[in-house]
């Protein structure tokens, strides 16, 4: 029988567990623990679809079906966790966190199959100081149970666990539709046998498929996703792209009319993701990963991960940084070959790519990156929450609360209706033909996205329209007032 070749030994030993090869684990995941509870009790880990994936999991809990535009994955997760966790937001925030830690390790054992622990633990650290992952790691978002799904089932892939790895591929299905993407092409980049490529597609598969099913449940017909509405022209700005009452075409019609505004924008929406993946991976790490990516230990099944900046131009999505953070591990352990590869050839070359890796994350949390992990809020949230507390004591539970943005009534716990992006009469009309009772107006929003409901922040302009009434005004700065408008019938 051959012998193994040394590089195919080297890069899938299994490593052991002695003293050094715990610390070179402990150390970056007690980083991470520490950084990620420092900026959890500096935001409050909502988004704006945040309230979203807790209704889901509300509606899960209490077996009521309603047409989500979202994977029933992560609400399925927080619906689980509220089970033994209180509030209506830590059981999210703690999915995500649990996720978050789990990708360290992966990182470091996906690492450790083919560099020492004195390097593993390099690749471990730039995903436990990462500002996206860390502060991801916190909020009640899919990033980080999605990339540690997928994550997983890469890394099991490697370690020829075919059928287990398989499945954690469908499984990240139910929760992104990325998926989709990943599971076929990590199994073609692990070194299986024909019968374990098949038996780790077809178990993907099965796990996958079964959410066709929730969705014709849920929504009368059959999907793959309810991600569809993303396929579409690009917008031409963020004003573009907001709601409007006559936004109601299907898949093939978008397709149709579509298809070559897509094919032409593409090159342009390749460069923004260009961008969002620079910003989230300075450049000192980038030369660190490209390096890496030119030996074995840098190059592996988490090569699948770079496909996703050469998909998301065809979607109509703006190119935002959290999404460049599902490449970050996948970067970090490309730039691992390297650093591996440097301490091999003496210390000189140790320390030059010891001080790119600092360099280039310390750049990356003075970038966009670290802003957004310092300033994550989107909104005055104290102020919002204090709107929906005078909502939940002063309204009725059936009340319907119409608002750009959703934080309002989640912190009130009544029904959202969105607010379209129309002139401030049909708006009105559309609030009394829709059922709310409240509107809501937060002057960021005014200031930002909706400049046609700044007549209801002027006292004035409200003395003489009869049909909406000031009912709760916090003005607590400049720029963060939020006003609540009782709907007149």
């Amino acid at each position: 029988m051959a012998r193994p070749s040394a590089v195919t030994s080297r890069a899938h030993r299994r490593p052991g567990h002695s003293g050094g090869e715990l610390r070179s684990l402990g150390i970056p995941l007690a980083a991470a623990v520490l950084l990620r509870l420092w900026l959890v009790g500096s935001n409050s880990g909502l988004t704006m679809d945040s309230p979203l994936y807790v209704r889901m999991a509300e509606d899960l809990l209490a077996g009521h079906r309603a047409p989500s535009p979202a994977h029933h994955g992560y609400p399925a997760l927080v619906a689980l966790a509220s089970l033994v966790l209180p509030g209506r937001e830590v059981p999210g925030r703690a999915v995500s966190m649990l996720a978050s830690l789990a990708i360290v390790a992966l990182t470091w054992w996906l690492a450790r199959r083919r560099v020492s622990a004195a390097v593993a633990w390099a690749p471990a650290t730039l995903v436990a100081l990462h500002p996206l992952l860390a502060v991801y790691g916190g909020a009640i978002m899919t990033e980080s149970t999605f990339l540690c799904l997928a994550l997983a089932g890469t890394a099991l892939l490697e370690a020829r666990r075919a059928r287990v790895g398989g499945a954690l591929l469908g499984a990240a299905w139910w929760v992104r539709p990325e998926a989709v993407l990943l599971a076929p092409l990590a199994v073609a980049l692990v070194p299986l046998r024909a019968r374990e490529r098949t038996l780790a597609l077809a178990l993907a598969t099965c796990v996958a498929l079964p959410y066709s099913l929730v969705l014709r449940l849920e929504q009368g017909t059959w999907s793959l996703t309810p991600k569809s509405v993303l396929v579409r022209a690009p917008y031409a700005d963020a004003r573009s792209a907001e709601w409007r009452l006559a936004d109601t075409t299907g898949l093939a019609t978008r397709l149709a009319r579509d298809g070559g505004a897509i094919a032409r924008s593409y090159p342009s929406g390749l460069v923004a993701q260009a961008r969002a993946v620079l910003d989230a991976w300075s450049v000192p790490l980038l030369a660190l990963s490209l390096a890496g990516l030119g030996f074995a230990a840098g190059r592996g099944p988490w090569l699948a991960f770079f496909t996703l900046p050469l998909v998301y131009p065809l979607l109509a999505a703006p190119a935002d940084i959290r999404f460049a953070q599902l490449l970050v591990p996948a970067l970090a352990l490309a730039a691992g070959g390297a650093l591996g590869t440097a301490r091999a050839r003496g210390r000189a070359w140790a320390l030059g790519a010891a001080a790119a890796a600092l360099a280039g994350l310390a750049l990356t949390w003075t970038g966009p990156a670290g802003r957004r992990a310092l300033a994550f809020d989107d909104g005055p949230m104290a102020a919002m929450r204090g709107a929906g507390a005078w909502l939940a004591a002063h309204t009725d539970a059936r009340a319907v609360i119409m608002d750009r943005k959703s934080y309002v009534p989640f912190f009130a716990h009544r029904t959202h209706v969105q607010l379209p992006d129309e002139p401030l009469d049909v708006v009105l009309r559309y609030a009394r033909e829709s059922g709310a009772t409240h509107v809501v107006v937060e002057e960021y929003v005014v200031r930002s996205l909706r400049p046609q409901l700044a007549p209801l922040l002027d006292h004035t302009w409200l003395a003489g329209d009869p049909r909406v009434r000031l009912v709760f005004a916090a003005r607590p700065d400049p720029g963060d007032g939020v006003a609540v408008l009782e709907v007149v019938r």
